[in-house]
Order: structure tokens, then sequence, then C-alpha cells
């Protein structure tokens, strides 16, 4: 399929209230394109203000709020009329305990079908994108692994016994990781069975970057652990492992590319991770970055019961896994890690989403 450009008609972004939705669409109406956001309840102020103030801001592109709910058959099929790219974003999230990790899986697996059947009535799409995660790709590796689009979370999991269909109903990770692993096989069969419009997924491994509304910071997000770090608290999660930092600004903008490139294939995989080893850091390099940044604040480290974990076994020197293929296809621009940390975590105190 070729290649979209504004002429082609408006483009249509699921999960546009979220924190890489709202982004990607800020991509495409930076491009002058004419976009669709959709969101579960276009009537809940948190979730849509800021999408409807892109249109004051003077970009060449307009967007239009408009209801869907991955859920309902046939809910995408008025905002995918005569699209020509479709881009998947949205993602039932296990955040705050709101969701059980079966309705997590569920939601992903069987709301796919939903919105590949609208794509296909729609008739008009040539690029559909479906943003999955390195959850996808991560899998058991020893120290010091580099990662790559072709790796799968279901790979080397002979040892694993958690790894097994009764644990999506108890373990949130592995239903998580197993979802974005079915469905990026599910829509890339899909497509080959009916190959109107090409698929390609992406995955975003620690998405950090500027905030734009108080509902990105779910409870339990890599924002949240970061925004109780600048509160000088101790670090809640990936302590024992590194954080794998990618700007949701790259992430959003590789989302635009993947549909204007020419050199993008069918069934495609964009790893959107670190840009080098930079943005690979443990807890104590990124308190260090943080009070760097920040230093005026008490940055918090590493917590309690590190102490008693660094007895048995050192830090997790992974996951490794950098954004060179999305680079070299895409012309992917990267923003340095510094500007990432910065734009976080001072968007969340303007936000009020942390109180230093």
């Amino acid at each position: 399929m070729p290649s979209t450009t504004k002429s082609d008609g408006p483009v249509a972004i699921t999960g546009a209230a979220g924190y890489i939705g709202c982004h990607t669409v800020h991509a495409f109406l930076k491009r002058g394109y004419t976009v669709r956001a959709c969101v579960t309840d276009p009537n809940i102020p948190e979730k849509v203000d800021h999408l409807h103030a892109m249109n004051e801001e003077g970009l060449p592109g307009t967007v239009e709020v408009v209801r869907g709910n991955i859920l309902e058959e046939g809910s995408y099929d008025a905002p995918f009329a005569d699209c020509c790219a479709v881009l998947h974003v949205g993602t039932p999230m296990l955040y705050g305990g709101k969701i059980t990790p079966r309705e997590c899986y569920d939601g992903m697996v069987e709301g796919i079908k939903n919105v590949l059947g609208s794509a296909t009535k729609a008739g008009t799409v040539n690029r559909f994108v479906y943003t999955s995660s390195f959850a996808a790709i991560g899998h058991p590796a020893p120290s010091g692994y580099v990662y790559t689009e072709e790796d799968w979370a279901d790979s080397h999991r002979e040892r694993d016994r958690s790894w097994n269909p009764d644990s999506i109903d108890t373990n949130g990770g592995i239903a998580y990781a197993w979802a974005k692993v079915n469905t990026e096989r599910f829509i890339n069969s899909y497509a080959a069975d009916d190959p109107s419009y090409d698929v390609v997924s992406i995955c975003p491994c620690v998405v950090l970057g500027p905030l734009l509304s108080t509902a990105h910071e779910g409870l339990g997000s890599w924002q949240w652990a970061l925004a109780r770090m600048m509160e000088g608290k101790p670090c809640p999660r990936g302590w024992q492992a590194l954080w794998n930092i990618v700007d949701v600004r790259d992430v959003a903008e590789a989302h635009a590319l993947v549909c204007e490139s020419d050199n993008v294939k069918p069934g495609s995989r964009y790893q959107l991770t670190a840009t080098d080893q930079s943005g690979e850091l443990n807890v104590d390099h990124l308190q260090q970055h943080l009070q760097s940044l920040f230093p005026d604040l008490t940055i918090g480290g590493r917590p309690p019961e590190m102490a008693e974990f660094l007895e048995k076994r050192s830090i997790h020197d992974g996951p490794r896994g950098y954004c060179t293929k999305a680079i070299n296809d895409l012309g992917l621009t990267t923003h340095p890690i510094e500007d990432t940390l910065r734009t976080t975590g001072s968007t969340m105190m303007e936000l009020g989403l942390c109180s230093p």
C-alpha cells in the first residue's frame, strides 16, 4: 500500500485522550492532517480538554473529538469512514487496579477485532498502526542482552512457570504481555488474509516526557514512579533493573512517520526504546539525573528493600535495546534523555501531580 499524506484524507486515532495518544494527535496536527480523536467518553473534561486546546495552537491541522469504544462492534465505523490511516493507540490498562488482568487481556485480544472490522469497512485505509509494547518483545534473557524487533515475549519461557494461561487471571504483567503478543500476531494474520492495507506495530518501552493532562499519571505508571522520587520518596518500581527510556514525543512522531514513510514494509515492528546507553538508567543514575535537573529538590533513590536484594543478586543489566530501526527506516530524530526527564518532572509539577 502507498504511504499516506494529508491530502489522502483524515486519520483516526483511538485512545486519543491517553498519554501516547494525545501526543500522536499533536504529531499529525503539526503535519496539517484532519484528526479524528477517538475517546471512550467525550464528556470528561480531563480526558478531552487538552485535545480541544490543540485547535487553539495555530497548527495547520485540526482535531475533532469523537466517541469510540473498543469493546463495541461498529463503534468506530463512523470515525474511520474515509480515513487514510488508523492508529490504534488505545489499550486497556491495569493502572490502579481499575480492571482485572483477565479484563485487560480480553479487552485487547477481543477489542482488536472491532477496530480492524471498522478499518476494513471504511475501504479507504492504507496504513493501520498498532501501538503494542516492549512487553511483547522482552523475554527472559541474561544481563546485557540487547533486544531487537526480532524478539518476542513468548520466547525462552521454558523455565518460566508464570507464563501459562492460568496466569492471565492473576498476573497483570503476564496478561498484558501475552495480550500484546497475541494482538500483534492477530493483526498480521488478519492482514495476510485480507491485504487491503498495511499493518505495522510500534513497541514502546519506558515512556516519559511531557504530560498534557492530569489523566496521564496512572497509579503505578512510570510517570507516577518518577513523581514519587521527585517528592523525595524511594523509587517504587523498576529499581531491580534498568529504566529503558523513550520520549513520548518520539513515540508519537514514529506513529506519523510510519504512515508517511515509503520504507515501511507490511508487518514491520518498530521498537521504541532508548536512543543509546544514555537512556538506559539504573535507579542511582536516574536519581543523579533528576537531582541535577532539579537541584532545589530532594530526589528519592534506592528503596529500603534494595539492600537485602543486593545481598543476593545485582541489578539486572537490562532491558537493553535501541530504536535504531526507527531512526534508520523512518528518519526519527530523538530527544536527549535530559530533556525527557526535565519535561516529565516540570509538567507533573505544573499539573499538580507531584508535590516536592
